[in-house]
């Protein structure tokens, strides 16, 4: 499957909704370790009992105690308010030179920790390569423009970062000519005419949705 790495990656579990289409359960499944953020590894536990957390990190106040009691020798404690849960997992991978990471789960329940985690992205990026999978599509963060690969139809949802972001879009049905983004809908909802698009912008970050093959 094409939104896979092609290396070894991790495969990092937040505690938003858990998986529940056939792409990000695949990801999972296929992830050379799966690092959990607090609370998920008590979901993985009743989702996914096969499997199994390398380490669980966080603050680690939404552990059960049976939980706890299981990953006692892979649990990493950060107590740093500063920041979320998200980001103290991927901080430990980082720690790790993990730098292949599929972010799973950092959607759903709150819409506040939503945009959180989707804001987080596009910094993580300028760190590792990494990509994040929902039932409905994939996330890439975007540091420099680049080719993607699509299919006719595909729904594509380009977010801007940076106010004042000029985007070229080459392959999209509503074409982006050096259109400057001042607002977060104005280069959503656009559609692949083709097996590919291309983005060239300066500046960024950018971030990009691609909806899977049925999921229109």
């Amino acid at each position: 499957m094409g939104f896979l790495p092609t290396v070894p990656y991790t495969a990092i579990l937040a505690n938003g909704d858990f998986p529940q289409a056939p792409e990000p359960l695949t990801a999972l499944r296929k992830a050379r370790r799966i690092v959990c953020c607090d609370g998920a590894a008590d979901v993985l536990a009743a989702q996914a009992p096969d499997l199994s957390a390398a380490w669980v990190v966080g603050d680690l106040d939404s552990l059960s105690p049976e939980t706890r009691a299981k990953y006692a020798p892979r649990l990493r404690k950060v107590s740093n308010q500063d920041t979320n849960d998200l980001a103290k997992t991927f901080a430990f991978c980082l720690s790790r030179r993990w730098l292949d990471v599929v972010f799973l789960g950092i959607s759903g329940k709150r819409e506040d920790h939503t945009l959180g985690n989707l804001s987080l992205l596009v910094d993580f990026a300028r760190a590792a390569r990494i990509t994040a999978l929902t039932d409905h599509g994939i996330f890439t963060p975007l540091l420099s423009s680049a080719h993607f690969v699509s299919f006719p139809g595909q729904q594509v949802s380009i977010f801007s970062f940076e106010p004042g972001l000029r985007v070229y879009a080459e392959g999209l049905k509503w074409p982006l000519d050096q259109v400057p983004f001042t607002r977060w809908w104005q280069a959503a909802l656009n559609e692949s005419l083709g097996d590919s698009f291309r983005l060239t912008f300066e500046g960024g970050p950018l971030l990009v949705f691609q909806t899977y093959a049925g999921k229109q």
